[in-house]
């Protein structure tokens, strides 16, 4: 279900309105990958290791062993396997989170001050200060704030489309550039 958003100024903060889907999880997913350290080692981990299992591969052609020989089916499907975890892993496990924890909470109202991030819902509220998630990035369709440990464990996906006028994507930036350090593309 689509909600096309809302926003309300309240004395210099910017108001969002929406309905969570996995892809606002898949945004703040991607957005951890690039910007903590744990991030990028399993990023970079993935062409590591498919480097290395078609070093395999060719060590075992170059021996004489063809297609046929289960030499070639050890990398073969350590490749394959690979290639899943690079590029279902991720929309797999947002698609679960949000059926079996956000989507349960209804729609989301966040609201963005100089004091942080409120978020409330079915569920409650959370308030988040700059200092617990000091960092953001900005994808085309979201802005993501996010923790500055290692494992960049903290993380809020504020999506553009909860929005009500565009002029509000530049005031959002604005208070967000004011109080965070932009992080990644």
């Amino acid at each position: 279900m689509e909600n096309a958003g809302r926003a309300e100024t309240v004395e210099g903060a910017v108001e969002l309105v929406y309905l969570p889907t996995p892809e606002d999880l898949l945004a703040g997913m991607r957005v951890r990958m690039r910007t903590s350290a744990q991030g990028r080692r399993v990023r970079w981990t993935i062409p590591i290791m498919g480097f290395v299992v078609c070093l395999f591969a060719a060590v075992n052609w170059s021996h004489g062993q063809g297609l046929g020989d289960r030499g070639v089916y050890v990398p073969l499907t350590a490749g394959i396997t690979m290639a899943l975890a690079r590029f279902y892993a991720n929309p797999l496990a947002a698609r679960k989170i949000h059926k079996s924890i956000v989507a349960k909470q209804g729609e989301y109202r966040a609201v963005v001050d100089e004091t942080g991030v409120t978020i409330s819902h079915g569920e409650g509220a959370q308030t988040v200060a700059w200092s617990a998630q000091p960092q953001y990035a900005e994808t085309a369709d979201h802005f993501v704030t996010v923790s500055a440990d290692k494992l960049g464990a903290g993380l809020t996906v504020l999506p553009k489309r909860g929005l009500r006028e565009p002029a509000d994507v530049d005031r959002l930036r604005a208070l967000l550039d004011r109080n965070l350090r932009r992080v990644g593309k």
